[in-house]
């Protein structure tokens, strides 16, 4: 026992000085910061932080969607041939420069609650994605903390397999030694070297699980693979940890209330409802008023500056038929337009200008069936946010329960196994001893050996299932998952 003890203190110091070495070498990671660094590196997490951005958007697009619209428009070309001048509307068969300006807005002032209503519907959206993103992160968080638990307690079994290992090694060299003295047969050294054979598979399997289990872990923080890794390793007792005194209703009466993925359907379902009332206000008259205003200009326009009065002479216009007398109109004086040698751009805009306002009423009478089939599929929207709300609750409660019934059946195993370890430890002292005095064979050794490794991982096993899902139920109690 003294020599176990010896084996077992310098194990224990060996790995507390790799664990120091490692943590002189790189940074040392807890929990915390390895979930630190998932979040700010996971594309799910990223792919949802956008989904809310958008929705943002979203939310503000539909609020500037009630003021009015304004566009201002401009031109300016040349015409060749014959073409009609913008400004005189007259035919000219010559080339000329024309332009114009236009500028014209309109508001919805009733849309049978549409805009209303989609900006409150923008609004659940966005609060949704905030949940989603929240439930994102705890996803990876629980990612992490699954494989973080799951590399503590592969470093256990490869010590556990290390300390097996050393134990079969330490009584090899004895028996080594009572061979050499003629007081053992051979067969009990090769039987030794056969056990440490098997102990030395063991520690390799112990070993490749661990890496594996450091694999998964930096897959789920998103880290390369061959980059160093040293975790903490936390006192992690089961009597430090205790398990939630609630039923697993009342767990879920609590979970319901804070866990977002819970508030994000149940916005869906307020969201939808929103979009019901959308569809059907296209049933609903719309009113709007809208207004413009243009003017234009030509470089062939003149500027007409007043009138001056002609003399127009008699005019021979025919002759009387039979006497063959000749017609003349009377003298008379007509008025005619002057116009400028230029018409200026600014003086042009200015006399062209042209406003208008209008209001529009529409009645929707007949769409072709489009209104009816919008309400039906915005009803079918909302019975499927009505399930898809009832199946995370669902989901929800059955997470629950089987987390609380694995965290009962944990600490039975647990406290099981340790009765069998201290079983199974008297019975290999008892074996050692009668082996050291020839009572018993090597098989027997071996077999009392091979059952407490048995015994030791199914406790530490027992030991980490236990932990867990009673991190999971402090969990849905809203509280964050640590190993403190």
């Amino acid at each position: 026992m003294k020599r176990k003890f010896f084996y077992s203190l310098l194990l224990g110091l060996s790995v507390n000085l790799a664990i120091g070495q490692s943590a002189n070498d790189g940074k040392v990671w807890t929990l915390e910061e390895c979930v630190k660094y998932a979040r700010e590196n996971n594309l799910t997490i990223r792919n949802s932080q956008l989904t809310q951005l958008q929705n943002e958007i979203a939310v503000k697009q539909s609020k500037f969607a009630r003021l009015p619209n304004l566009n201002a428009g401009g031109s300016l070309g040349k015409s060749f041939g014959r073409t009609i001048d913008p400004v005189t509307n007259a035919f000219v068969s010559q080339s000329f420069l024309s332009g114009g300006l236009s500028a014209n807005a309109g508001v919805n002032v009733y849309q049978g609650g549409i805009l209303k209503n989609t900006i409150k519907q923008n609004e659940l959206n966005l609060q949704a994605s905030a949940f989603d993103l929240e439930k994102a992160k705890n996803d990876v968080g629980l990612s992490v903390a699954t494989n973080f638990l799951n590399v503590l307690l592969n470093r256990e079994q490869l010590e556990n397999a290390k300390f097996q290992r050393e134990v079969t090694s330490s009584q090899l060299e004895r028996t080594k030694k009572l061979v050499e003295a003629g007081s053992d047969p051979i067969t009990r050294q090769l039987d030794l070297e056969s056990q440490l054979a098997s102990n030395e598979v063991q520690v390799v399997n112990a070993e490749n699980a661990l890496s594996l289990a450091l694999l998964n872990l930096k897959q789920a923080m998103q880290m390369p693979a061959d980059q160093e890794l040293n975790i903490t390793i936390p006192e992690l007792e089961v009597e430090n940890v205790n398990m939630t005194a609630n039923a697993p209703s009342r767990i879920y009466d609590i979970a319901v209330e804070n866990q977002p993925e819970v508030k994000s359907a149940e916005l869906g379902i307020q969201s939808s409802t929103m979009g019901e009332k959308i569809a059907k206000g296209a049933f609903l008259p719309s009113v709007s008023f809208s207004g413009s205003i243009s003017t234009n200009y030509s470089d062939q326009a003149r500027e007409l500056i007043g009138t001056q009065n002609i003399d127009v002479p008699a005019q021979d216009i025919g002759f009387v038929q039979g006497s063959g007398d000749r017609v003349f109109t009377d003298p008379r004086q007509e008025a005619v337009r002057i116009f400028s040698d230029s018409y200026g751009v600014i003086n042009q805009f200015d006399d062209n200008l042209g406003q208008s306002i209008r209001a529009s009423l529409n009645i929707p009478i007949f769409s072709r069936l489009a209104n009816t089939s919008n309400l039906q599929r915005a009803q079918i929207t909302r019975q499927r946010a009505e399930i898809t709300s009832q199946n995370v609750k669902n989901q929800l409660r059955q997470n629950i329960e089987t987390a609380y019934n694995n965290a009962t059946a944990g600490l039975k195993s647990y406290q099981a196994s340790i009765k069998r370890v201290a079983a199974l430890e008297e019975s290999f002292r008892a074996a050692e001893q009668q082996y050291n005095v020839g009572s018993v064979n090597s098989v027997d050794y071996q077999v009392a050996s091979n059952n407490l490794f048995a015994a030791r991982t199914d406790l530490v096993r027992a030991k980490y299932e236990y932990i867990f899902r009673v991190k999971i139920l402090d969990f849905y109690l809203g509280n964050p998952i640590t190993l403190d």
